[in-house]
């Protein structure tokens, strides 16, 4: 073993998996993998770092930096986006309007959504939540979407499948308004540079009152890090408010004027929450505040799902998660709403013929949350069990070997390591001028793979 890792004697200070004969067996391997990968079950897409939650937060984190209102997560929008991925994974077409008419306004109306205003964002082939949404910035019609004062709720898609003959990992980003109501960024002013400062003279007096303005009594949030807004009257000069939770003190924001805003800096706990606001050093507190943090999305335990095949059509019945207040289910670009009784479980009839490619079931709660389930092998016919067999061994191939991008960042980073390995004992030995040729050769190789593969790692927005 020491042979084919470790330079030393018996090896003549090559290690045997670092020889060109390796390294050529590396390379076959690299271009089998990323050429053909799709042939053995390994998709070309790795475990991605792209989330509904994660676009989300970019987005309100770029709006929130001008001033904008800060967009809800909407269930129907959110079941809008999904459908139009599976359609267009469905009928293979990248594009806002499909070849056979479809909209994006036939997707959020088949969801529910009675919109005033709305507008949609694509994305695929990108591997990072941050790498779409800086694309999206730099595209001005992208750009103009999140950063539109016309909407108030959005909801995110993220699916992965095989678009025009390419494993791929598609983003739809949903947009809407209920009603004409718009927003206006709110400007900030920097303070002037050219006029000093005036000194802050003490004034005489006190603070009367001190309140919250947001979160409300009564609030339902799945924003675990809500900041705490609210105003005082009759006050003049510097002071800090002082924060309580259930009677503890959990920050403080220093203030200078009769409004002021505390960001705690951590994640709300889950749960009820009971706050106050006091001036530090004062006897003077607002009135308490109680609102509810809940930031987990309802639980759809799939030992539950059980789906009853007839000749025509597909009964299907789950239990419903205490939490959950609508559970659809997405199928190609169809979507149903499954009606939630006093019943522990929901039964839902569905035509064969209206079961799309991929099927997604989706339930959210009060707050907001949202969860996802793919539930499309329950819709096989008896025939395709072997497929679905199949399916199961190339699913455990890919647990086992990962995907195209895993098995490139494993070689490459393996290959670095007996790089270094092999410098640091050649170094130690006195042979690095001997080996430095070999070395560079090597080193030279690792390079042009580790390029060739962060290549990939780009996107095209629509």
């Amino acid at each position: 073993m020491r042979k084919l890792f470790i330079p030393s004697k018996e090896n003549g200070y090559k290690p045997i998996l670092l020889r060109k004969v390796a390294l050529a067996v590396y390379t076959i391997i690299l271009l089998f993998v990323n050429s053909f990968g799709g042939l053995l079950g390994i998709p070309e897409a790795m475990a991605s770092s792209i989330t509904s939650s994660n676009i989300i937060q970019l987005t309100n984190q770029e709006r929130t930096a001008v001033g904008l209102n800060v967009l809800s997560t909407n269930a129907k929008l959110t079941a809008a986006a999904q459908a139009k991925a599976n359609n267009m994974l469905e009928v293979q077409y990248w594009d806002h309007f499909g070849p056979n008419g479809e909209t994006p306004w036939m997707f959020i109306s088949n969801a529910g959504y009675s919109y005033v205003y709305a507008g949609e964002n694509l994305a695929k082939g990108f591997r990072t939540a941050e790498g779409v949404h800086e694309a999206w910035m730099a595209s001005p019609t992208h750009k103009e979407n999140i950063m539109s004062g016309n909407y108030k709720d959005i909801g995110v898609a993220v699916v992965e499948g095989t678009l025009l003959g390419k494993e791929t990992i598609l983003v739809v980003q949903m947009f809407g308004n209920l009603t004409s109501q718009t927003f206006k960024p709110i400007p900030t002013v920097a303070p002037s540079t050219e006029i000093p400062a005036k000194p802050i003279v003490p004034e005489k007096g006190e603070i009367k009152s001190i309140k919250i303005t947001n979160p409300k009594t009564g609030d339902l949030t799945n924003d675990a890090n809500i900041n705490v807004k609210g105003s005082t009257e009759n006050v003049s000069g510097n002071y800090t408010v002082e924060i309580l939770n259930n009677q503890e003190v959990v920050g403080k924001s220093p203030a200078t004027s009769d409004t002021w805003e505390f960001e705690k800096g951590s994640d709300w706990p889950e749960g009820e929450q009971s706050i106050q606001a006091q001036i530090e050093g004062e006897n003077i507190k607002s009135d308490m505040v109680t609102f509810t943090i809940d930031s987990t999305p309802p639980i759809i335990l799939q030992p539950t799902i059980k789906v009853v095949k007839s000749e025509n059509s597909f009964d299907f019945t789950v239990n419903v998660p205490d939490d959950a207040v609508e559970i659809k289910l997405v199928t190609g670009e169809m979507t149903f709403s499954l009606e939630i009784t006093d019943q522990e479980t929901v039964t839902f009839n569905i035509l064969k013929e209206d079961i799309g490619d991929r099927s997604v079931l989706m339930a959210s709660d009060k707050a907001g949350n949202i969860t996802e389930l793919d539930v499309s092998e329950y819709f096989l016919e008896e025939e395709e069990e072997g497929v679905k067999s199949t399916s199961s061994f190339i699913l455990g191939l890919k647990n086992i070997f990962g995907t195209t991008d895993g098995i490139s960042l494993s070689i490459i980073s393996f290959v670095f390591v007996l790089l270094s390995i092999q410098v640091f004992v050649s170094w130690r030995k006195g042979k690095l001028g001997k080996n430095i040729g070999d070395l560079f050769t090597i080193g030279a190789w690792w390079l042009i793979i580790l390029v060739g593969v962060f290549k990939g790692f780009g996107g095209l927005v629509n």
